[in-house]
């Protein structure tokens, strides 16, 4: 028990403030061992089509995605928006009080980032897209930006998994 208890101590000392953030290996182990809660923005135009953003990491490869973040310790449903907005569109959005979907993802063969509960938000942008993010089709970059009118062929599958549906509404 001793041992246990001191090797905690010791990872705390490399986390003065769990508000802002746990650290990459600290956050990995962190998600080895219990589900992480995120949320995700459902913004739409006036035409219904979705505003995605490309990614492409260790984890999930590349394609696109819907910007999203995971919370931070003590942190309100509105305070991840507002940073998922700007960190992934350099913009800002309102957004709905309440989720309009919450779903579940396990992947069953990974222990890292293997387990999520994702809370959907419906947002409307109350700035404008940083024209330089749009997407380039010859020259995907992360964090590029572009409007879907149905799921594109490179949709990550886990948001196909969880978020497929919302192409169909």
């Amino acid at each position: 028990m001793t041992d246990i208890k001191h090797a905690i101590e010791t990872i705390e000392t490399f986390i003065p403030d769990p508000k802002r953030g746990l650290g990459e290996l600290v956050f990995r182990m962190v998600s080895r061992l219990t589900p992480l809660v995120n949320v995700d923005l459902l913004v739409q135009n006036e035409k219904g089509e979705i505003l995605l953003t490309w990614r492409d990491d260790e984890f999930y490869g590349p394609g696109w995605h819907i910007p999203g973040g995971i919370l931070r310790f003590k942190e309100t449903f509105d305070t991840r928006i507002q940073a998922v907005a700007h960190l992934e569109l350099t913009a800002s959005v309102k957004h709905d009080d309440e989720p309009c979907l919450t779903k579940q993802c396990i992947n069953k063969t990974r222990n890292t980032r293997g387990h999520f509960i994702s809370h959907l938000f419906r947002c409307k942008l109350t700035s404008s897209l940083n024209d330089s993010q749009k997407f380039t089709p010859n020259l995907p970059q992360n964090g590029q930006w572009a409007w879907h009118s149905s799921m594109p062929e490179s949709f990550l599958e886990v948001q196909k998994e969880i978020y497929g549906s919302i192409f169909s509404n």
